[in-house]
């Protein structure tokens, strides 16, 4: 803790988030919880009296649902569906909605995030560590099986039926759906002031002792946080290119991929940050908006209600959306960015 009474978090290598205070808030001090789960370290930061019983409660709760989503774990839900393509397969209500409101944003953004992008992923070795540069004979043959138009799902028997030779990863919208459950478990369990962190996801309960949480936006390949978001109960998540990456002949791909072109997104854009109600709305749209780029993530904006967003390009450009204008700063060490401010 520093001295000067402000504690500061720097959460993976993407967004860190600064809390103002270490003054004993309601009628205890913060409790802290980390947890290793979905390939990341997670940490809790709660407080109140029922801290530490409802951590616990929540750490079950997030291994219980990596078990349902993992694509890796061939007991999980989603492997039952990869497993049986072209079947009708009973999924429980965590499933079902995550899926759910994964094709909602599909639509919504014209395809730009699609869970069956996921064998062309493998193919660039981002799910295995394995990294390679596929020829173009074999990413076409992959992306033949690659619609998200193709799942079919059905809200009367809470199934999920997907084309006979796909496969789906829930990777892009996992960690938001799990931190806003946790998120709601910790409210019911009483817990009224609460910062989550999930590897780049940020979830925030309440506030601090009354204040907004200070939520520092990271600049991509650096460790400098590039603007200083004050926010109160939110979730904020950001894809960038330096989350993960391999280079090959002094090129760089990163595991962001294109779901038409099967391609890592080369569009100028470094990251983008959304920011709104729900994390898995968050996290949904923030790889959404990498792969439309600036433009599409301008008109998308425009047509809806529902998110915030800061996006930064190669040209060092950002464009940071109305409702965050007033909660939106650049830090002193990137003063010199030019911002501009998107209005709908």
């Amino acid at each position: 803790m520093k001295k000067n009474n402000i504690l500061i978090f720097l959460f993976a290598v993407l967004i860190c988030l600064f809390a103002a205070g270490c003054q004993k808030s309601h009628s205890s001090e913060a409790y802290d919880k980390e947890i290793f789960a979905l390939d990341t370290i997670i940490k809790l930061r709660l407080y109140g009296d029922n801290s530490q019983a409802a951590a616990d409660l929540a750490q079950n709760r997030i291994i219980q649902l990596e078990q349902l989503l993992s694509v890796t774990d061939p007991g999980s839900e989603v492997s039952k569906i990869n497993m049986n393509g072209g079947e009708k397969i009973s999924v429980g209500d965590d499933v079902f909605n995550i899926i759910q409101t994964a094709e909602n944003i599909s639509s919504r953004s014209n395809g730009s995030l699609d869970i069956s992008v996921y064998p062309i992923v493998r193919l660039w070795g981002f799910t295995t560590d394995k990294y390679t540069v596929p020829t173009k004979d074999e990413i076409e043959k992959e992306l033949a099986d690659v619609d998200y138009k193709k799942i079919k799902i059905n809200e009367e028997d809470r199934t999920i039926q997907t084309a006979k030779n796909m496969e789906i990863d829930l990777g892009a919208i996992a960690k938001g759906y799990i931190s806003e459950q946790t998120k709601n478990l910790l409210k019911q369990q009483g817990i009224d002031s609460a910062v989550l962190s999930f590897g780049g996801n940020i979830q925030t309960i309440g506030t601090k002792n009354g204040d907004p949480w200070k939520i520092g936006v990271k600049y991509p390949f650096t460790e400098d946080s590039f603007a200083i978001l004050k926010e109160g109960e939110t979730a904020v998540v950001t894809s960038a290119t330096d989350q993960r990456y391999f280079e090959e002949n002094g090129v760089m791909y990163h595991h962001i991929i294109d779901p038409k072109t099967g391609y890592p997104v080369d569009n100028g854009v470094l990251s983008a940050t959304v920011v709104c109600d729900s994390g898995t709305l968050a996290d949904a749209l923030s790889t959404s908006l990498f792969v439309m780029g600036i433009d599409d993530a301008v008109e998308l904006y425009k047509n809806s209600d529902d998110f915030e967003f800061i996006m930064i390009d190669k040209q060092n450009k950002v464009y940071v959306t109305q409702g965050l204008k007033d909660k939106f700063e650049l830090t002193d060490l990137y003063k010199a960015l030019n911002v501009e401010y998107v209005e709908k």
